[in-house]
């Protein structure tokens, strides 16, 4: 029997659903929105909704092709096997051929071979014995990969559906060759056998989608450097003959020029710049350089749908220009306006005019005001000339205070510094470059852009968080001095007020439960990768942290993240974690003053007492058929917020770890089926 959590209601649907009286009609359609949670990688959230509005059983082409995949792990061998639809025959045999040129080719390099069988066969025993390679008219992106499950929620069968327009378009190529050598054949028919390897490479629900595709995209580029590139030359790759049809292939596909292919192509240029990788040395020592290459390729494509779909319309006055390039290097933008730009007021047109030639001159051209803090102002901005870093990046200037100059540069250079040591993890905005504006006593950085909003004002809380602190100057030398430095910020939470008047429109509807704990866990992993990292985040608050349109979580403001030397200095992040936590799950309920935030995070029955009272998420056990109950996420929340105010997992890191863990198994409960990548 298939399992009753896979049918689809759409956000729209489940969103106008009443809430938190439901109809036991209304409850079941709930119980079964389980792909609500989906992360992909391509398309856009539109696209995936309709397409996750199809049933199951109709989203295949019943006159495409099917194929069995067999994952033979006793001698890691891949084999497609016939199952029906026009040229399946064919394509087995074209896929069965390719498969054995890749093997040849990675023997004559043992380590890229190696990391190929970890790709493919790494996770093979912890999912569905049935692999199925079907077709797909109507799919937003060019593959994706699906999981039924039965009853007790083990993998059934895992189905590789690929776009019907892609197979189709490669079938076409593949039949007008003649007798192509192995190399040929494999270059023909690797647009689809790609997207069949990425598929085979996920497991089913790692801790984190994004860190996972991370590691799979970077063993990836380093099998696609070695299979389809013999070397480089005058700084573009050398194709060998399935390098030069895949590079053709996509020049056509794209409407592009392959000369310029390697250049224009975010993939294409993504294995140019890891190309070191080519040489054998420098693969050993290559691997965590390039997952940061690679974590900035994925980041435009990153979209969860659950989040995507909660994300409001920006404003008219907080479009960004337009503008005109002239030449090569020149940018042209009209006059800024208060009301428009994002620039809100006459205040913020002075500041935006007394930075912008001093930007100008370093080849940064403002288009948009995106936020305001205590210190200073970000901009979106047009980067004329480096083409090192994206066109649009984000511009963070900071005043320099009177007789602070030296402080200032010096801090400066420390959020280079912990940007260097913070770029692996994905949870963390990436910082490109800094510099000093000297005509206007400012510094600013180029930060990568963010298009979205922070938490804060998403969850319609912002003003009441604590106020911001400055990076610690020395060890914190006791649990006693980080409690008090944390008290005090909170103590001054009503001095952040004034960042309500700025407050940017909330999420289109208000979060559900699955959405507030899938935020809870990415802000959850942002911390233990931080502290893994060496650091500590210091001015931890929803405000510091950015959500992307499509669904991502970045926390942007490093001003404050120092190294940690001993758990003292890691407990105020804890603290803050929890008070953060406790204004996110309770923000249905309206902002919360310091005073009764206090009260609620730091008595445990006070906050278990609030949140069964306003329990804002409807009856648990009748929409999850017993699986969680309300009183199960409570518990957790009253367990987790009392152990971070306490400083337990400061001490404890892996009580932290477990926790997370505690934490996903419940968001999983609630949307089951992360079913649907690219």
């Amino acid at each position: 029997m298939s399992s009753p959590f896979l049918r689809w209601v759409s956000p729209r649907q489940a969103r106008a659903l009443p809430d938190p009286q439901l109809t036991p009609s209304a409850k079941a359609s709930v119980a079964v929105s389980s792909e609500l949670s989906t992360t992909v990688f391509a398309g856009e959230s539109e696209a995936w909704r309709d397409y996750l509005e199809t049933p199951w059983e109709q989203r295949c082409d019943p006159d495409g092709l099917r194929i069995e995949v067999r994952r033979h792990t006793w001698d890691e061998r891949l084999q497609f096997e016939p199952i029906g639809g026009p040229h399946v025959k064919d394509w087995c045999r074209w896929l069965n051929g390719a498969v054995v040129t890749v093997n040849e080719k990675m023997s004559a390099q043992p380590a890229v071979a190696a990391l190929l069988q970890r790709l493919l066969f790494g996770n093979a025993e912890r999912q569905s014995k049935v692999v199925e390679m079907r077709t797909a008219k109507d799919l937003p992106g060019p593959a994706t990969r699906e999981i039924r499950f039965d009853d007790a929620f083990d993998p059934v069968v895992t189905r590789i559906l690929l776009s019907t327009q892609l197979v189709q378009s490669v079938q076409n190529e593949r039949i007008q060759k003649e007798k192509p050598t192995h190399l040929e054949n494999l270059g023909l028919v690797w647009p689809v056998l790609r997207r069949i390897f990425l598929c085979l490479g996920y497991p089913n629900y790692p801790r984190d989608r994004f860190t996972e595709r991370i590691e799979i995209t970077t063993l990836w580029v380093i099998v696609n450097l070695y299979l389809l590139y013999d070397g480089k030359e005058g700084g573009k790759l050398v194709p060998n003959p399935c390098g030069e049809l895949f590079e053709r292939y996509t020049a056509k596909r794209d409407g592009e020029s392959v000369q310029h292919i390697q250049r224009r192509n975010p993939f294409f240029r993504l294995l140019n710049d890891l190309s070191f990788l080519l040489n054998a040395r420098q693969l050993a020592t290559g691997e965590a350089s390039a997952r940061i290459f690679v974590r900035d390729y994925l980041d435009s494509r990153y979209l969860r749908l659950s989040i995507a779909g909660l994300m409001p319309d920006v404003p008219d006055w907080m479009q960004a220009m337009d503008f005109e390039w002239k030449g090569k290097k020149k940018v042209i933008t009209p006059a800024p306006k208060a009301g428009q730009f994002g620039i809100l007021d006459d205040e913020d047109l002075v500041a935006w005019k007394k930075v912008r030639e001093p930007l100008a001159d370093n080849h940064y051209h403002l288009v948009r005001q995106l936020g305001i803090g205590q210190f200073g102002r970000v901009y979106e901005a047009i980067n004329a000339t480096n083409a090192s870093i994206p066109e649009r990046v984000a511009i963070k200037v900071d005043r320099i205070r009177k007789g602070m100059k030296k402080e200032a540069i010096e801090a400066a250079e420390t959020i280079m510094q912990t940007a260097g040591g913070l770029s692996s993890s994905p949870h963390v905005i990436r910082v490109f470059d800094a510099g000093k504006l000297p005509k206007v006593r400012a510094t600013f950085h180029v930060l990568q852009l963010v298009d979205g909003d922070t938490l804060d004002n998403l969850l319609g809380i912002t003003g009441s968080e604590h106020s911001s602190i400055l990076r610690p100057l020395q060890p914190r030398p006791d649990e006693e001095a980080a409690r008090h430095e944390f008290l005090s910020a909170l103590d001054l939470s009503d001095g952040e007020a004034w960042r309500r008047a700025r407050q940017a429109p909330p999420f289109s509807s208000p979060p559900d439960l699955v959405d507030l704990l899938d935020l809870l866990v990415s802000k959850t992993l942002w911390v233990e990768e931080v502290h893994r990292l060496g650091f500590a985040i210091n001015d931890l608050k929803n405000g510091n942290v950015m959500i992307s349109r499509r669904g991502q979580f970045k926390a942007i403001d490093l001003d404050a993240y120092s190294q940690t030397f001993t758990a003292y200095d890691r407990l105020p992040d804890y603290f803050f974690l929890a008070a953060s936590t406790v204004q996110m799950i309770t923000a249905r309920h309206g902002q919360l003053g310091s005073g009764e935030l206090k009260s609620l995070f730091g008595e445990t029955k006070r906050l278990r007492e609030f949140l069964l009272k306003y329990w804002n998420f409807s009856e648990l056990p009748a929409i999850q058929q017993d699986r969680l109950s309300r009183e199960d996420v409570v518990d957790f929340i009253c367990d987790f917020t009392a152990t971070a105010r306490t400083g337990g997992y400061a001490h404890e890191p892996g009580a932290f770890t477990e926790a997370i863990d505690r934490l996903i198994s419940l968001k999983r409960k609630l949307g089951y089926n992360e079913m649907v990548m690219e």
